[in-house]
């Protein structure tokens, strides 16, 4: 049998194009965990952005073309149309290669690489990172899905998500993993900003679902309250002098505004597998409001580790005017939370936890 100090992992994505966020930090820091547990990762895919960043970090790289995901109409028809023929060149891409484990991020190597790893004799593990939704519930190849899913192991990043996969048999939840860098010094356009009054900040992609229109609204309808927006999206908030907004910042500065600011927001209003910025407020100690919506509201209690609301204006809006007259309960919250979250989302962790589930010992799906 292969040892621990020689698993080869071969990770694969096959989208033309994606952006950096939650899923591809989730991997990178999950790979670089287990290179330095022994582990061979090599990185085979069209993704140009894991391509870059898995090449950056000196993991071996090799591009190659493989079809879409079958998750629009249009991919869906040439998907399918195309199958026998990718079945084939999936089958020759698996015998070329030397790995021990397969980690399938995108659908369509779950479907036509994946068999060739079982009859291979490697374990295959499948990460569902992406929010579930129609694209799989009603796609046609979701009987493949389920079939297949009973000879690998199916992994989300949050005990929410097992229950949109009712189908998929061998479901794990190993929740995400992050950490803080070391803090560094802010533009001064934030510190000049963060200099008084009630500070708030969100750090999501800018979109309604991440429910960035409701904290514009509430900045609108509370003259005290000052907000900081980190990310890009098509979401274009409302000028205002208490408003703020970032297209990014370095993680080191990132973990600085965390602890600078008053209370940490992630309204998102349609299902969040887990919200790993949130898990990274709560790290720095910050007071941190979730909705209902993120897969972490399922571990931790309202008052106690975090605040939850239902994703609505009304509720963070009164949530917020209720929180800002109680600065003891914020420091309560805030220091829970910071505990809460060095204990259960830490690298360490998550990176111990897949450790275990990818062990020599032979898995029994």
């Amino acid at each position: 049998m292969q040892s621990l100090a020689k698993s080869r992992i071969l990770v694969t994505r096959f989208p033309y194009e994606s952006r950096f966020g939650g899923e591809e930090v989730h991997t990178l820091n999950l790979m670089e965990g287990l290179r330095e547990k022994g582990f061979s990762v090599t990185f085979m895919g069209s993704c140009p952005v894991l391509l870059e960043e898995f090449a950056r970090r000196d993991f071996e790289v090799k591009r190659v073309w493989f079809a879409k995901p079958p998750v629009t109409l249009v991919w869906l028809l040439l998907f399918t149309l195309m199958s026998p023929g990718l079945f084939i060149w999936a089958g020759i891409l698996m015998r070329r290669e030397k790995f021990d484990i397969l980690y399938c991020l995108s659908f369509g190597e779950k479907l036509l690489m994946s068999p060739w790893a079982i009859l291979m004799k490697k374990k295959v593990i499948w990460l569902e990172h992406a929010r579930i939704g129609k694209w799989l519930t009603r796609n046609p190849w979701r009987v493949v899905y389920s079939i297949l899913s009973r000879y690998v192991k199916v992994i989300v990043t949050s005990r929410a998500m097992k229950k949109f996969l009712p189908f998929a048999k061998n479901v794990e939840s190993i929740s995400c993993g992050v950490s803080l860098e070391k803090s560094w010094a802010l533009p001064a356009e934030v510190e000049k900003f963060l200099h008084s009054g009630f500070c708030v900040v969100i750090v999501c992609r800018l979109t309604r679902d991440k429910g960035v229109d409701m904290m514009d609204r509430i900045v609108h309808s509370q003259p005290d309250v000052k907000l900081i927006v980190v990310g890009e999206g098509d979401y274009k908030f409302r000028a205002n002098e208490r408003l703020l907004v970032l297209p990014n910042l370095k993680r080191g500065q990132l973990s600085t505004l965390y602890k600078s600011v008053d209370l940490f927001v992630l309204p998102s209003t349609e299902f969040d597998p887990f919200g790993m910025v949130a898990a990274e407020a709560m790290m720095a100690g910050t007071a941190t409001l979730v909705s209902e919506k993120c897969g972490i509201s399922y571990d931790v209690r309202n008052e106690r580790e975090a605040f939850v609301t239902p994703a609505t204006f009304k509720e963070f809006d009164r949530t917020i005017k209720k929180l800002k007259k109680n600065p003891a309960l914020l420091a309560k919250v805030g220091k829970a939370g910071e505990i809460f979250a060095k204990k259960h989302y830490t690298l360490k962790r998550m990176v111990d936890e897949f450790e275990y589930l990818l062990s020599p010992v032979d898995l029994k799906y």
